[in-house]
């Protein structure tokens, strides 16, 4: 793999689309490396389901590009938080929506390794709106 580069993606690239959602907008150059490198970029058909109803999520998901919703409403370009972190299943399906969706996924043991070197980007994930569980 080339320097800079992830998965097909620039490194600065990720870093940007980082930078413009919150809670991530809020840490500084380090922190936003930090998890820019543990983030890979993946593309999503329509429709395709991300979170089942009931099911603990394995991944921290940031939208990019698309959204992602559920019959409930559409959920925040940050999601699923409470499953990843609390350990609580999706109150209904989690799918891309009608134009696909773009995202930057990170692993929860990644979540909790970044959650250990920047305490309070847990704060930020905590206060982004989730759209599916309020």
């Amino acid at each position: 793999m080339a320097a800079g580069r992830m998965n097909g993606v620039d490194l600065a690239t990720t870093i940007a689309a980082l930078r413009a959602i919150s809670p991530f907008s809020l840490l500084g150059a380090g922190e936003i490396l930090l998890i820019a490198e543990q983030a890979r970029q993946r593309k999503f058909a329509a429709g395709h389901m991300l979170i089942p109803a009931g099911s603990v999520a394995a991944t921290l998901f940031v939208a990019i590009d698309g959204v992602a919703e559920t019959t409930i409403g559409p959920v925040g370009a940050v999601f699923d938080v409470p499953g990843l972190l609390f350990g609580l299943g999706a109150r209904a399906d989690v799918r891309a929506g009608a134009g696909g969706l773009t995202a930057l996924v990170i692993a929860k043991p990644h979540v909790f390794t970044i959650a250990r070197e920047c305490p309070e980007f847990i704060v930020g994930l905590l206060d982004a709106p989730s759209g599916d569980r309020e």
